[in-house]
């Protein structure tokens, strides 16, 4: 132990990221050193690549913040921050700017969120009829040789 953040989040492991997906972490100082933890986490990617035939897009598979934090809209936080990722890839790569995810729509802090940022519910996913797409269209925007980082306090 001692190399990092804890890694897990209601189960979920946050350590060990599959190939091709990308990982946003929200993690706080520790009191002894080493030894901070991650208190929230969205995972995301491209869903499908851009190419000549056809258009790509970007995926959200999983957003979540530790049930200790929770209403303290750290949710809000990790969102802006994958959403300014996913806006400086796009200008870089040429990709298509459309962002989708699932939601279970009877978790409304999830739909909250996700409106709150402009995802458009374009209702039952026809693959998994409990759940519903949501989808935001956005402008690619170069952000620099580095992302600027995100601060929360709580």
């Amino acid at each position: 132990m001692g190399e990092g953040p804890t890694g897990y989040i209601r189960g979920l492991s946050v350590r060990k990221t599959p190939t091709g997906v990308m990982r946003t972490l929200l993690v706080v100082s520790g009191n002894i050193p080493l030894h901070d933890e991650v208190v929230g986490f969205c995972e995301y990617g491209v869903g499908v690549e851009t190419t000549k035939e056809h258009e790509g897009i970007y995926q959200i598979s999983y957003i979540a913040t530790a049930l200790k934090v929770r209403g303290q809209h750290l949710g809000d936080t990790l969102l802006a921050s994958v959403i300014m990722r996913l806006r400086d890839d796009a200008w870089r790569s040429n990709r298509t700017p459309l962002v989708l995810t699932q939601v279970d729509p009877r978790n409304k802090p999830s739909m909250d969120l996700f409106s709150r940022f402009g995802f458009v519910d374009e209702g039952p996913d026809p693959n998994d009829l409990e759940y519903h797409l949501l989808s935001l269209e956005f402008t690619p925007q170069e952000r620099g040789n580095y992302f600027g980082s995100t601060l929360a306090f709580f």
